[in-house]
């Protein structure tokens, strides 16, 4: 039986334990997106607390396409220097290193520009270009330079960012994906852009470590089934990745504008008995049907349900986010069953 606290291997890199902190965009970059003091000292202090793999927020690989204002970016060289001053803050205190990349696609809160497979809004009244196939390829470069700039800067791996509505998430969803090309369609088609990026990725670099982020299962009429979300990590994992990253939306206050399926009462049953927006259900069916570690997260605020949900095999390693917001020491006191001793989190 496997404990949370219990090292695990992924991508050949040995992880202390079998905790994550999750990418949690903080507004603590400059307004370009340069590391500053307050970015370094937010992470390492997590490492502190015995956290087993932190996966820095989602840096942008386009300047004018992050998510929201003083978004960690990746997207030129000058960058490389201020990056490695926050993986070398992470690592010394004895957790892996990963970040996050990402292009914001037809989501963002900063963007002039808005892009996606299809002329469908994610953000009110918010319409995205359609992407041309040329336009494909240069953010294929873009994610495998921005990966080559995360190595580089001495991070431990890379987590592709395919879930949320972001870019690759967008080509993914039936919902925001109507293309006719070879990048939409069938699953396989809609999941090109992803295998392609993974691919290039692996061309260029080799065996650097990497992770998937994906949805799982997408609240929306017409977005992707939890049948299928098994069909893309299946797809996912024979590109090439080392762990699958499993999200999903469901909480629809946090895409304001998209028509919900469904609600707290007349969620898929598979999704009952979970704290409502988990998506460590949906890691759990994935983790059946594929062979590489994979990654639960969504409202993992206490401790025991942690320590529990790994113990129970749902996932091999359990994404902590809010709670280690609120308590930096959160791992470090739930290894320890000092459990009485969290700050909580509060909404």
């Amino acid at each position: 039986m496997t404990e949370l606290a219990d090292p695990i291997n992924i991508g050949g890199l040995k992880v202390r334990n079998r905790t994550v902190m999750p990418p949690m965009v903080r507004n603590l970059a400059t307004d370009d997106g340069y590391v500053t003091q307050e970015v370094v000292e937010h992470y390492a202090a997590r490492s502190k607390g015995d956290v087993g793999l932190i996966i820095v927020e989602a840096a942008s690989i386009a300047k004018e396409h992050g998510i929201m204002k003083r978004n960690i970016g990746i997207y030129d060289d000058d960058m490389i220097p201020g990056l490695s001053t926050l993986a070398d803050g992470i690592k010394k205190h004895g957790a892996r290193a990963f970040i996050q990349i990402n292009h914001a696609g037809p989501k963002s809160h900063v963007a002039t520009r808005y892009v996606g497979p299809s002329t469908i809004p994610i953000m009110k009244n918010k319409v995205p270009k359609v992407l041309t196939i040329d336009e494909i390829e240069d953010i294929k470069t873009m994610s495998v330079d921005a990966t080559r700039r995360a190595k580089e800067a001495g991070f431990d791996g890379v987590e592709i960012h395919g879930a949320h509505f972001y870019l690759l998430s967008s080509f993914l969803s039936p919902f925001t994906n109507n293309r006719i090309d070879e990048y939409g369609g069938t699953i396989e088609k809609r999941s090109k852009f992803s295998v392609d990026v993974i691919k290039e990725i692996r061309k260029k670099l080799g065996n650097y470590p990497l992770i998937f982020r994906m949805n799982g299962i997408e609240n929306v009429k017409g977005g992707i089934t939890i049948e299928e979300g098994v069909k893309i990590a299946k797809i996912i994992e024979q590109a090439g990745v080392d762990v699958l990253h499993v999200s999903c939306v469901v909480d629809e206050t946090y895409n304001p504008g998209i028509p919900a399926l469904f609600n707290e009462k007349s969620m898929p049953e598979f999704l009952r008995g979970y704290p409502y927006d988990s998506c460590v259900p949906c890691a759990w069916k994935i983790k059946q049907k594929t062979r590489i570690p994979v990654i639960g997260v969504g409202m993992v605020r206490d401790a025991e349900f942690a320590r529990q949900v790994v113990k129970k095999g749902y996932c091999d390693l359990i994404g902590i986010g809010r709670a280690l917001l609120a308590d930096p020491d959160f791992v470090t006191k739930t290894l320890n069953y000092r459990d009485d001793e969290i700050i909580p989190w509060k909404d």
